[in-house]
C-alpha cells in the first residue's frame, strides 16, 4: 500500500497554476534543404557544352548531418490548456549540396564529378509556439505546439568570397529566415522541476538560394529554390 502510495503521488501539485514559469533546453538536430531544381534543366544542361570542366548535370540533391542545439525556456500560462511560449536558442549544425555531373574531359568512360557545397550553420533562433496540453494523467501529460521562428545563421557565406572560405563558393545561402513549425512532446513531473522531451519539425518560408562565385550555369541557374527544413530533437528543464 505505502508503494502504491508513493507511486500515485502528484508531484509539484501547484506548478500548472502559476502564470509563468523559465527553464532551459538542449538537445540534437538534423538541418537539411528543400531543394526544387529549374524546370528548364534540359535546356541547362545544353548551355553547358561550353564548358571544358563542368558538363551537364546528373542530379542535385541535399546532403544534412547531426547538430546540437542549447536554448532558454520562457512559459506564459494562458489557460488551462493552452501556454505561450518563447525558446531563443542556439543551434549548431552543417549541410550541403551536392552537384554530380559529365566530366567534359574525363578519360574514364565519362566518370561522372561531384562538387559538394558545404554551409555551416550557426544560427539564433526565435521562436514563438503555441502549447496546447492534454489532462495531467498523475505526473505526465502529452502536448502539442505549432507557430513561426525568426532565424539568422550568424556562418551565413551571403556576404563571403572564396578566400574567407577556403575554396570557391558555388552557391551562397540567405542569413535571415521565416519558419512556421509543428511539435509534439510529453511533460514528466519529477519532486522538484518538470522533464520534457519534445520533437519539433521546422520548414523554411524563404528562397534562400543566391548565386555564388563561380560563372557555370550549373550552379547559378539550376536550383528553382532552396528552402530550410530542420528536425530538433529537445529535452526541457523547467
Amino acid at each position: 500500500m505505502a508503494q502504491r502510495k508513493a507511486f500515485n503521488q502528484e508531484n509539484l501539485s501547484h506548478y500548472d497554476h502559476k502564470p509563468y514559469h523559465f527553464g532551459f533546453s538542449l538537445g540534437f538536430n538534423k538541418m537539411n534543404f528543400s531543394l526544387k531544381p529549374v524546370e528548364s534543366l534540359y535546356e541547362l544542361n545544353e548551355s553547358t557544352t561550353d564548358y571544358a570542366d563542368f558538363g551537364p548535370l546528373y542530379t542535385i540533391q541535399p546532403e544534412s548531418e547531426l547538430g546540437f542545439h542549447i536554448g532558454i525556456v520562457s512559459n506564459l500560462k494562458i489557460s488551462p490548456v493552452f501556454d505561450l511560449r518563447f525558446v531563443p536558442t542556439l543551434a549548431f549544425g552543417d549541410r550541403g549540396i551536392a552537384y554530380e555531373y559529365q566530366r567534359q574531359n574525363s578519360t574514364t568512360n565519362n566518370e561522372p564529378g561531384i562538387v559538394r557545397q558545404l554551409f555551416e550553420a550557426t544560427t539564433i533562433d526565435f521562436p514563438l509556439h503555441i502549447k496546447y496540453k492534454s489532462v495531467r494523467i498523475s505526473n505526465a501529460r502529452a502536448y502539442m505546439l505549432g507557430g513561426v521562428k525568426f532565424s539568422t545563421d550568424l556562418s551565413s557565406n551571403q556576404n563571403k568570397d572564396g578566400s574567407d572560405e577556403g575554396g570557391i563558393i558555388y552557391s551562397r545561402t540567405a542569413k535571415n529566415d521565416f519558419h512556421y513549425e509543428l511539435g509534439l512532446g510529453f511533460d514528466y513531473y519529477f519532486q522538484f522541476f518538470k522533464f520534457s522531451t519534445e520533437v519539433k519539425a521546422s520548414f523554411g518560408m524563404r528562397n534562400l538560394f543566391m548565386p555564388g562565385e563561380t560563372t557555370s550555369p550549373i550552379f547559378n541557374n539550376s536550383i528553382d529554390r532552396l528552402n530550410s527544413k530542420v528536425i530538433m530533437v529537445s529535452f526541457l528543464f523547467e
